[in-house]
């Protein structure tokens, strides 16, 4: 039986799930259905079978016991009588022995009794027991529960140093043998003693190379078994599936915890993917197909009367190169600086090694960023020699929108109404944003699976534009309330962080627009090498930004304006400040031109910030196109800027 359910579950690939006891209604009806199909009776009335031929074989067999006994006693009880027969007919051994033989008459008589006494007992218990086998024969198996099995936690810190590992860890990791592990246990000994770069430095970095080389492989193994869950890692979860690691070059069930806790720090921060699924798999750039099926149905006649077709439109995902170069400085910094994290009041519950402490921080400053990255990023090439903005690594969510627009991917809603509100107008703004959506929804679409992305900065504005409308005793706790879904509507919020001050706003179907890497845990294998008198750390990894589905593809502004959204997948607002007589960064990063365009050249842009790509764009109306020439602060363009059309643009 188990057997029969183990191939069922290989087949349906639930095994992982069945193990961690997560198995669905849905799992387990498609087991059940499997299982009926396969062989021929259902799974339930097979576990009955079982379970009371179980129960009626232990019975059995606890009756064939008794039995035994029972004639094993029946038997001992006849030789007695036979014995005495015998005795009886002893006349011959005349009267000498007439004593013996009555004083082992008593003897005997005494010995049969008590047999006979036992047999007895025992015939009973064995009707007793008989009759309750028939009787439970009658009623059902009782319903059990399944048997659970619980060990005792491992602490994550281990147990106790010892003179032979750090933290009582058995593994080469955690040896004392090893500077680093010995100031872990006593900090003073860095006072007393100095590093030697040509042992203790060599060691450490090749140490270091190898455990960030198996914790990628660690992260990697994770997201197989669909396991990136912060929570569920640091818990220790998964610290027994040892599948996949001995690669790695992992055997310690210490090493592995700590491992999943490190990565669970890691995923901890990494906060956008919750809104954004990863895909892997992309080396440089990826064709996303997309199919549109012309009409097919009509009216039935006679003949090969043909109607409908299909034609193929295509996204492009892109990647682009990332990476760390980090310079340590020698091992006695590092050692000076893992002291100062030892002796940190109220420091981190878990006690990381100086290795496990190097990684950690240095993968967290690199998550930070690209978490920035990934909303507000935009490739920029580097110069050579110069180190770039984190924030020009890759492209993220903002500037990917931005291209859909300009490649005629997406037609925004441009009103001046809601390019831009303010703490009083939030709510009414974008309200009027979703209406007008709405009413260019034709009747083969809907917003049903889409959700309004807004920025999470302003979300107080939102609560208290949403007080002041509909009363001030509202709950704003649950998920269906006005935080998380616009009033009088069932659309929901999701806010998004790191967009500052801006008004952007736009809906889709979650999980069409994903972040893009090549290979999962790639940016966690950091690499290390001594140069002179510091340490090179180093890590190269993919990523990029793209969505699956954006609607029909134009090759001009006038096709996309006549095509009037349909069949279009992202609605978003035009988030962008009009131009004055100048350009000013405070006012955001997208800047176009309207009938009010007082400037005739663009000299500077005010308040620039560095790793911000600005966009300046021609708007309709514009009487005074103003131009960029590549001189001065602009000197870096190919050439000088001089628009003559609507939707020109420069960034």
């Amino acid at each position: 039986m188990n057997k029969k359910i183990r191939k069922i579950l290989e087949a349906l690939g639930l095994v992982q799930k069945f193990e961690s006891r997560q198995l669905t209604s849905d799992d387990y009806a498609a087991l059940c259905a499997e299982y009926q199909k396969k062989y021929g009776t259902s799974m339930e009335d097979d576990m009955s079978a079982e379970r009371s031929a179980s129960l009626e074989a232990e019975h059995q067999r606890q009756i064939n016991s008794l039995y035994n006994i029972v004639s094993k006693a029946n038997g001992d009880n006849n030789d007695d009588d036979h014995a005495d027969d015998g005795d009886g007919g002893g006349d011959n051994d005349g009267g000498d022995n007439g004593d013996n033989g009555d004083g082992g008459d008593d003897k005997d008589g005494k010995k049969g009794n008590k047999q006979n006494a036992s047999f007895e007992q025992l015939a009973s218990a064995v009707s007793l027991l008989a009759g309750k086998v028939e009787n439970m024969s009658k009623d059902t198996a009782p319903d059990l529960p399944v048997a659970t099995v619980k060990t005792a936690a491992i602490p994550i810190n281990g147990f106790a140093t010892n003179k032979n590992f750090l933290f009582g860890i058995d593994n080469p990791m955690f040896s004392m043998t090893k500077r680093w592990n010995q100031i872990a246990a006593n900090p003073s000994l860095a006072l007393t003693s100095k590093p030697d770069e040509q042992t203790d430095g060599v060691s450490f970095r090749q140490e270091t190379m190898a455990y960030a080389k198996s914790l990628a492989a660690r992260y990697a193994y994770h997201h197989g078994r669909n396991e990136l869950d912060a929570k569920r890692l640091a818990s220790g979860e998964f610290v027994n599936n040892y599948s996949g690691v001995d690669d790695a070059g992992l055997g310690n069930q210490f090493v592995i915890l700590r491992q999943d806790a490190l990565i669970a720090r890691i995923l901890a921060i990494r906060d956008l993917t919750q809104y954004f699924p990863v895909r892997y798999g992309v080396q440089d750039r990826d064709v996303l197909f997309n199919a549109f099926m012309g009409e097919v149905s009509q009216a039935y006649q006679e003949g090969e009367i043909y109607k409908g077709s299909m034609s193929l439109e295509n996204e492009m995902g892109y990647v682009d190169d990332a990476m760390i170069k980090v310079k340590f400085g020698p091992m006695k910094e590092i050692e000076r600086k893992y002291i100062a994290y030892l002796n940190k009041e109220g420091s981190d519950p878990i006690k990381w090694s100086m290795i496990e402490f190097c990684l950690l921080n240095l993968l967290k400053q690199a998550q930070l960023e690209q978490n920035k990255r990934r909303m507000r990023g935009i490739y920029v090439k580097p110069e050579a020699g110069v180190p770039s903005h984190y924030l020009n690594s890759s492209t993220g969510i903002v500037y990917t929108l931005l291209r859909y627009i300009h490649d005629y991917s997406i037609k925004p809603f441009d009103s001046e109404d809601y390019r831009h509100y303010t703490s009083a107008d939030m709510l009414a703004c974008v309200k009027e944003f979703i209406s007008d959506v709405k009413s260019k929804i034709s009747e083969d679409m809907d917003l049903d699976q889409h959700v309004l992305y807004l920025n999470k900065n302003h979300q107080d504005w939102w609560i208290a534009n949403c007080r002041t409308t509909y009363g001030k005793d509202i709950d704003f706790d649950g998920p269906e309330s006005m935080k998380f879904r616009v009033p009088d509507t069932e659309i929901p919020i999701v806010w998004l962080p790191y967009l500052g001050q801006s008004c952007l706003m736009f809906l889709d179907i979650p999980g069409n627009l994903q972040f893009i890497e090549n290979l999962p845990g790639e940016m966690l294998a950091v690499r290390m090498e001594s140069f002179m008198e510091t340490v090179r750390a180093w890590s190269t990894w993919k990523e990029g930004t793209g969505a699956s589905f954006t609607g029909r593809k134009f090759k001009t502004k006038q096709e996309m304006d006549a095509n009037d959204y349909d069949f279009q997948q992202i609605f978003t607002n035009l988030p962008a400040t009009t131009v004055v007589a100048g350009v000013d960064g405070k006012d955001g990063f997208w800047h176009i031109t309207d009938s009010t365009t007082t400037a005739e050249s663009i000299t500077d842009i005010t308040n620039a910030k560095a790793g911000v790509a600005y966009c300046i764009q021609i708007g309709a109306g514009t009487t005074t196109k103003p131009k960029v020439e590549k001189k001065d602060k602009f000197d870096g363009i190919t050439a000088d800027w001089i628009p003559t059309a609507e939707g020109d643009y420069i960034m």
